[in-house]
């Protein structure tokens, strides 16, 4: 389906800068991406459920993962910072947004943030809840990400956030003055951003993030 996932996007943008040290939040089956990222450092974070063999050495939720690092329960040092930080855990704005104000605390200044599934097609993938009716589903669930990306590009003037147009919609975000977008979607409503995607989600193409961030 794309020929460009967000792996590539990534290492991309670890290569251009020379980025060391790389985290990856909600890692699930390594081999879709953590195993694909060229990085001097790199570490995960996954609490194993959706896929019991994990071999992440952290074996637990973005919040434990933070909440232990900033009181010294972890073997990392509580000052230690990323340059690239991957969120790809629980796929609600409002766990999204935590994890993405987490990952900028512990993020080097000049550090990429990246997130997955920020473009869902249609109402019935950006559904709040991965399962149906209580029973699992083996189709695409993106989620409500889409909404911290709203959040943040009406919200917050020291951050440029855009959505590159592939792999499900792939999230980039770095410090930097912005102009916000107009709040004109207070409620989160899926349909009116559907008629403003393009602004509201601050999508690029693949060519506009070759040219604008490399």
């Amino acid at each position: 389906m794309w020929t460009t996932l967000r792996y590539d996007l990534i290492n991309s943008i670890i290569k251009r800068y020379n980025l060391k040290r790389y985290l990856e939040i909600g890692v699930c089956d390594p081999r879709e991406c953590f195993d694909r990222i060229v990085c001097k450092s790199k570490m995960g974070v996954d609490p194993g459920v959706e896929f019991p063999l994990n071999p992440v050495k952290y074996r637990m939720t973005s919040d434990e993962f933070f909440s232990e690092l900033q009181n010294g329960k972890l073997d990392i040092d509580p000052n230690f910072r990323w340059d690239a930080i991957f969120i790809d855990g629980l796929h609600t704005a409002t766990q999204v947004l935590k994890d993405i104000e987490n990952a900028l605390y512990y993020l080097t200044p000049k550090g990429y943030i990246f997130l997955h599934d920020c473009n869902p097609w249609s109402y019935f993938t950006q559904r709040e809840d991965y399962f149906l009716d209580g029973q699992s589903y083996s189709g695409p669930w993106n989620g409500t990400v889409w909404k911290s990306i709203y959040y943040l590009r009406t919200h917050r003037k020291d951050l440029q956030v855009n959505v590159i147009d592939t792999d499900w919609g792939v999230g980039i975000l770095r410090r930097g003055k912005s102009s916000l977008i107009p709040f004109d979607n207070p409620f989160y409503e899926y349909n009116i951003m559907n008629q403003n995607r393009a602004r509201d989600l601050g999508l690029i193409s693949l060519e506009t993030f070759y040219n604008f961030y490399l």
